[in-house]
This record gives structure tokens, sequence and C-alpha cells, in this order.
């Protein structure tokens, strides 16, 4: 089911959608930009998958008190669920970005190579 978003809106977005699909038609990867790409990434992704989370453990524990059984319970199930969550994000953001550049760059089918011996 697709939102429906009012035209106006619409019409504000469509300069920064242009840019921003000029951008991933012409982007080019690079040893440098893959390198910086991937510190950047990495970075985020121990942010937010292992300090966040920690901490969120610690605060529970030392700030909140939750030391009963469901406390806990529910202390390790929102830590599990932030990491699960973010994991998600990483992973289908990835996606949508590299579906949407191959898209605007017109190489869709097969995204294996094909032929060679098998």
């Amino acid at each position: 089911m697709k939102l429906p978003i009012p035209q106006s809106v619409l019409e504000r977005l469509k300069p920064l959608q242009d840019r921003v699909e000029g951008f991933l038609r012409r982007w080019e990867w690079t040893w440098t930009t893959t390198v910086v790409f991937s510190l950047a990434i990495s970075f985020f992704a121990l942010t937010f998958l292992a300090v966040i989370p920690s901490w969120f453990l610690y605060f529970a524990d030392q700030t909140l008190k939750w030391r009963s059984f469901w406390l806990l319970k529910l202390r390790d199930a929102m830590a599990a669920g932030w990491i699960t969550t973010w994991f998600a994000i990483i992973l289908i953001a990835a996606y949508v970005m590299q579906s949407w550049r191959r898209r605007l760059r017109g190489g869709g089918g097969e995204s294996r190579p094909g032929g060679g011996y098998r």
C-alpha cells in the first residue's frame, strides 16, 4: 500500500531528488572512496550496534536500577531490538541504494555475470 503524498510536497522535493539521482548516476567507486566509505560505515555500525546498546545496559542497571527478573528481560529485549533494527536498516539501505543506482544507470536484469565454463 502506497501512502498518498501531497503534490505540493512532491514538487518541493523534486530538485532534491534530481540532485541525488544525478549524483547516483555519475558516482564511481575508487579505492579511496571505498576505504573512506567503509571506515564511515564501520564507525556508524560500531556506534549503533555496540556502543549505544552497551551504554543502555549500564544505564538501565546503574541509574534506573532495573534488577528484577522481568526488568532485566525488558532491558535485554530493548537492547536486542535496537541492534536488530539498526542492522536491518543498514542492510536495507544498501540494497535500496544499489537498486536505485542500477535502475538510474540502466543496468537492470541479471546481476551476476553469465557465460563461461560451468
